[in-house]
């Protein structure tokens, strides 16, 4: 192998003070690792397994979204249970609004009504009542598909026995306020209500949330939210064995459905969020249930929640957030935390050390800046071939993220990266290996300043390694006969061991927490391309005929080697998928004012022999015209007895002003009418969704409540009005017909309509739907 030769020796100061460089930046390294820890001693009273089984039973019982009997009856039962430990809970109703950017486009705004359950464990400090208290937060809803065993049962189950045993033990110093919201599953209304109008709000000093992904492991740290050095420290101490990373929380802000800290990330206090993602039920959630769920999940959680409460219900705790820090693991280390600045001490160094790096190979080529050239566009040229190649197999990379075993994407990791690093050797051969090392970090150099740019707590895993090797490829410039051979390749090692150290366990992360379960398989490929540009630093030893016979034999053996696990195959079929123990009743019984008929819904999916006497006149799935339009979707339906004790919607026009069509000059600030109407549900309907149709209003108001302000495509979600009389306005183009439809909601089917026979379905799902459309002319 021709290896380009290493750049002249720089003059002796800057040499130790490159040198010096890198031992302060190991040395900072060290002091920030050794986070101190200490032996958790064992809770003097320690939460009952058997106990919080019992109260996940209970509440798993059935779905218990917001506003439903079902959530009433478990609100009931978490007061009375804190009741029988001798606390004072209150029940905080509020009601709440939120706005959500539509992926399509306009403003879909919620507002319900949520009932928070709130307890306080007085501190024993004598200005405990001054001091910040401690929040520990859980929700007791859920969807309307999922009994919610290990999403909220098993948090909420914890919380109590939490509750139990800091009561049976001795006080605390700081007060602890215990939070059960309500309305997560809606959008976090409850954490939203509790953080904008409770005053207990104001006086929180660290907010710790308990949520799940799974059914199954241990609680993981997820997210942080404005946590300093001291409440990072604390957690390194009170609960060591909590695995979690800023870019593992960054990255799964990239999923549709997962856990976050959400609105309460809104107090003026550090916030943390742990998760139990192990054995993972999906979107819908309709896995999670008490049959699937592992034992030992509450009682890991109780053991962790408890250790957390007396740490911190013991530390002085300080209101107001701190700047963004990094958290990473190091194998037989532990926790690792730095404040995200330090990032950007090390990039810039990076960078410096990366501009010196070029300057001295300039001065050593002397004549002409070629090879520089080819090295930095022939490591993009590779690049962009692993890229291509990747999108190439995709569909392959999408079926191996449902294999039931990692071995064939780690086999296809290890013979591209194989094929990557003999691309490198090869491009070294062309132009030198110098060029080509220099090339790869200035790409590596880019990536790094993006993520110093739009997240700083994640660049710690570019920043550390790509100082760490910039510093060996410095201290390689020194005079041969002061480093052989062993001490070069050693410095080498040492360089790569930094990006291994890193990269090796968020590749590990990114691949089993974002593509196994969810199909996310980008961020994965992009950490293991970064790792791969660490190789070029083997271009700096003149070991490429061994490299090259090991990359050889690797490949050689991926090639011979079968691949354990048959990798799924689209032409198969798709993966077979878990099933839950009862699956959610998906039918709908939509009663519809306008054509006075009510009508059987589903949604496409394979009918059985009692789903098929619902349906007898259709063969496929298709579009009910007449009711939803030519745009619904295709569904199965058919004409349904009416049952006339399920109520319309009791809707009123009280204003509706005729059309009044713009003229010329008026198209630029079109004529606008405004229209009125009441609303009243004599259902009692929990769920309420209304949207406009015909044309977007420019602003709408609820019991003069400020909804939307600007033009906007309309949707309202409201929960937990009851029977209140609401009054709507909208103010839209006077000329464009506006029609909007209302949908009441409701849990549960008449079941007396049903024919006999149905299979067992999961308790509380199903679901009426009493519908109107209001016109306005």
């Amino acid at each position: 192998m021709h290896t380009a030769g290493i750049p002249a020796p720089p003059p002796r100061a800057l040499g130790l003070a490159a040198l010096a460089a890198a031992c302060l930046t190991l040395l900072a390294l060290a002091w920030l690792a050794l986070a101190p820890t200490r032996q958790l001693p064992a809770p003097a009273a320690p939460p009952s397994p058997d106990r919080m089984m019992e109260h996940v039973a209970t509440l798993a019982a059935a779905p218990r979204p917001i506003a439903t009997d079902a959530n009433a009856r478990a609100r009931d039962y978490i007061a009375d249970q804190l009741r029988g430990m001798g606390l004072a809970p209150l029940v905080q109703t509020a009601t709440v609004q939120k706005s959500t950017l539509r992926p399509g486009g306009g403003t879909h705004m919620t507002l319900g009504v949520v009932h928070n359950i709130l307890a306080r464990l007085p501190g024993s400090a004598p200005d405990a009542m001054r001091r910040p208290a401690l929040l520990l937060a859980a929700h007791y809803d859920t969807g309307k598909t999922t009994p919610g065993a290990a999403r909220s049962g098993a948090q909420v189950a914890a919380l109590l026995e939490t509750a139990r045993a800091l009561r049976a033990g001795p006080a605390q110093l700081n007060d602890i306020v215990l939070l059960f919201a309500d309305g997560e599953d809606v959008g976090g209304l409850g954490a939203k209500g509790f953080a904008e109008q409770h005053p207990w709000a104001r006086q929180v000093g660290l907010t710790l949330k308990f949520d799940s992904a799974g059914s199954s492991g241990p609680p993981v740290l997820y997210d942080a939210s404005g946590a300093g050095g001291m409440v990072l420290r604390g957690l390194a101490g009170a609960a060591p064995d909590i695995a979690g990373s800023s870019l593992m929380a960054r990255l799964r802000k990239l999923l549709p459905d997962t856990p976050r800290i959400g609105p309460l990330a809104a107090i003026d206090a550090p916030a943390l969020l742990f998760v139990n993602s192990g054995r993972r039920f999906g979107g819908e959630r309709t896995l999670d249930s008490i049959d699937r769920l592992d034992p030992a999940m509450p009682a890991q959680l109780g053991e962790t929640m408890l250790h957390l409460a007396r740490h911190y219900g013991d530390a002085p705790l300080v209101r107001g957030k701190r700047g963004a820090h990094s958290v990473f693991m190091l194998p037989l280390v532990g926790a690792v935390q730095h404040p995200a600045i330090l990032s950007w001490g090390l990039g810039a160094l990076g960078i410096l050390l990366l501009a010196r790096g070029y300057r001295d190979a300039l001065a050593r080529l002397d004549t002409s800046v070629a090879p520089l050239v080819q090295g930095f566009f022939g490591v993009a040229v590779l690049l962009l071939a692993a890229r291509m190649f990747l999108w190439e197999r995709r569909d392959a990379l999408a079926a191996m993220t449902q294999a039931p075993t990692a071995e064939p994407a780690l086999v296809l990791l290890v013979s591209g990266a194989c094929l990557f690093i003999g691309s490198l050797y090869l491009l070294g051969r062309l132009v030198g290996g110098v060029p080509v090392f220099l090339g790869a970090m200035a790409w590596l150099a880019v990536a790094l300043v993006s993520a110093l740019l739009a997240a700083p707590e994640t660049a710690y895993v570019l920043a550390w390694p790509l100082a760490a090797a910039l510093g060996a490829f410095t201290v390689l410039g020194a005079p041969a006969a002061t480093m052989g051979l062993p001490a070069r390749a050693a410095l080498v090692a040492a360089a790569l061991a930094a990006a291994l150290l890193l990269f090796v366990p968020a590749l590990r992360d990114a691949w089993t927490g974002l593509a196994a379960p969810h199909g996310v398989y980008v961020p994965a490929l992009l950490i293991a391309l970064m790792l791969l540009c660490f190789a070029s630093l083997l271009l700096l030893l003149p070991v490429g005929r061994i490299v090259a016979a090991v990359l050889g034999l690797v490949f050689a053996a991926c090639l011979a080697l079968p691949v354990p696990g048959p990798v799924p195959d689209a032409a198969a079929g798709p993966v077979p998928r878990e099933r839950p123990a009862q699956e959610p009743n998906r039918l709908v019984y939509f009663k519809d004012m306008n054509s006075w008929r009510a009508y059987w819904l589903l949604p496409p999916q394979a009918l059985d022999a009692w789903t098929r006497q619902l349906f007898p006149n259709l063969d496929r799935p298709a579009i009910q015209v007449d009711v939803f339009g030519w745009h619904s979707p295709r569904r199965w339906y058919a004409v349904a007895p009416r049952e006339d004790r399920i109520a319309f919607p009791e809707a009123f026009v009280l204003r509706s002003p005729a059309l009044a069509f713009s003229t010329e000059q008026q198209r630029t600030t079109p004529v606008m009418r405004q229209v009125e109407f009441t609303l009243r549900s004599k259902n009692r309907a929990p769920h309420i969704e209304l949207r406009a149709a015909g044309t977007r209003p420019w602003r709408s108001t609820l019991d003069g409540r400020l909804l939307t302000s600007g033009e906007s495509a309309w949707s309202v979600s409201l929960y937990g009005m009851g029977e209140r009389l609401l009054r709507f306005t909208l103010d839209a183009p006077a000329d464009d017909v506006l029609a909007v439809v209302v949908e009441e909601r409701m849990p549960g089917l008449p079941e007396h309509l049903l024919p006999p026979g149905a299979p067992p379905f999961m308790p509380g799902t199903g679901m009426t739907i009493s519908s109107d459309v209001l016109r306005f002319y």
